[in-house]
């Protein structure tokens, strides 16, 4: 008996100095006992920040994270040299501006640690640097991008296709969807602040003003929404005549009165206050463009082959310029010229106050994208799946360059780039000077009528022409 105990107690000693030399050769192995963690690209970039992330390895309590301005991590940031962090994600903060930073990570877990993660390069923003691109899918996601890089920021589910273009103001984001539901979100987190029911499905976008967001339904009905609880203060049927008509135009607010095109051939002015009809501009045919307002004249599209200028306070009909085919197109009005795109395959300059005609440019597709204008140059998509760089003097074609379809967006523009979505169901950037594709960004469906609305570092928020906001 004694015997027996003697040899289980030898067996339990040499069990035990087993597993003290298991975890002793574990230690003394600098590889570890986890999986090496891998570093992911930085899709978030501040002017003295980013956000570093990295896959999840295994069991862990932690990760060491080491920042440095060189590959060696010779000059390390003194706060990351290492610091403990618990989850896989953290932001960096506390850098300086237009500064390339490195950073990689270890696993640890008590003494245990991996060994570094690859090395991963980030070069942050500089301050008037643009921020964040936001667009919607057909997909029925509403996403925000980083406007340097691409990168997915966030994206909001909903229950429907989104061909809204947003808008923010004061700090908060609004778009409209198909699921019949006008939204307000946080625009840095994508949190829903809340979202108002209209009824119908809204392919139109949303026009700020004076604490009110005004937006137009697919089922003839136009919205004053209070921003800050989202209670419809009024909606009103655009034509009682034809309660059923869509709306694809936009609404443009300006000096108290809400322009918007109507399928029943007309251009309406609503008053701000009441929703009720100032005045009534016939066109002849459906109105799918939206108005654009400058100095006292309103100018809109139609399918009637022209573009109209009425007097913006009165109605009264000033002048009308004729194309080949449709005009779906929004106007955007630069320097007293209106800019439009046509079903006829063309993109044409009109004299404002006149309605003479500059020039006309041929493309290889239809236009039904709002020209976007900057710093001499007009931008805008084709359904020969290219976007266009005029000059907008002469309409010389500086550059186009393709995409993977057709281009139904509106381009907007901002820190030497030109941001547009296709149908092919990617967001692009191109260089404003080359056309050269700078990155692009996928979303889960293509990107129809919805285009890329930009926030800045500075808070400054730049429209494309889809809805008038950029006159």
């Amino acid at each position: 008996m004694v015997k027996l105990l003697k040899s289980k107690m030898l067996l339990s000693l040499l069990v035990i100095v087993c597993v003290v030399a298991d975890v002793s050769c574990k230690k003394s192995n600098n590889s570890g006992p986890f999986v090496t963690p891998t570093a992911l690209p930085v899709a978030d970039v501040g002017v003295y920040s980013f956000v570093a992330a990295w896959d999840k390895d295994g069991p862990s309590s932690g990760y060491d994270l080491y920042v440095a301005t060189d590959t060696g991590f010779t000059n390390p940031l003194s706060s990351y040299n290492p610091a403990y962090v618990r989850g896989v994600t953290t932001t960096i903060t506390g850098l300086d501006s237009t500064t390339t930073y490195y950073f990689r990570i270890k696993a640890i877990d008590g003494r245990d640690t991996s060994a570094f993660s690859n090395t991963v390069a980030i070069t942050t923003a500089a301050p008037m640097d643009d921020r964040y691109l936001y667009i919607g899918s057909e997909d029925e996601n509403f996403y925000c991008f980083n406007a340097l890089t691409g990168g997915k920021v966030w994206s909001l589910t909903t229950k429907g296709d989104i061909e809204s273009t947003a808008t923010i103001a004061n700090g908060t984001l609004y778009f409209g969807g198909t699921d019949q539901r006008l939204y307000s979100l946080n625009p840095l987190t994508g949190d829903v602040k809340w979202n108002a029911l209209t009824q119908g499905p809204i392919v139109t976008s949303p026009a700020y003003s004076n604490g009110d967001i005004y937006i137009a339904s697919y089922n003839g009905k136009v919205f004053k929404v209070d921003t800050t609880s989202g209670n419809i203060a009024w909606s009103v049927v655009l034509n009682k005549a034809q309660p059923s008509q869509t709306l694809f135009s936009s609404p443009t607010v300006v000096n108290g009165l809400v322009y918007i095109g109507g399928q029943d051939h007309n251009l309406y002015a609503l008053d701000v206050n009441t929703g009720n009809a100032v005045w009534t501009g016939p066109t002849g045919d459906t109105v799918n463009s939206s108005p654009a307002v400058s100095n006292g004249m309103v100018y809109v599209g139609s399918s009637d082959w022209h573009l109209y200028a009425f007097t913006a306070a009165t109605g009264v009909l000033k002048w009308t310029a004729f194309t080949d085919d449709s005009i779906v197109s929004s106007p955007t009005v630069v320097n007293g010229i209106v800019y439009v795109g046509s079903y006829d395959n063309s993109l044409y300059a009109f004299d404002a106050t006149t309605g003479a005609k500059i020039w006309r440019t041929g493309t290889g597709g239809r236009i039904q994208s709002s020209p976007t204008v900057s710093n001499g140059v007009v931008y805008v998509g084709s359904f020969d799946d290219k976007l266009y760089a005029v000059n907008a003097q002469t309409g010389a074609i500086i550059w186009s360059t393709a995409t993977g379809d057709r281009i139904e967006s509106s381009p907007v523009v901002g820190n030497n780039a030109v941001y547009v979505g296709s149908y092919d169901s990617k967001l692009y950037a191109f260089d404003i000077s080359t056309g050269a594709i700078l990155w692009s960004a996928a979303t889960g469906n293509s990107i129809r009528m919805s285009s890329p609305l930009l926030y800045t570092f500075s808070g400054l928020v730049v429209h494309p022409g889809v809805s008038g906001d950029q006159q």
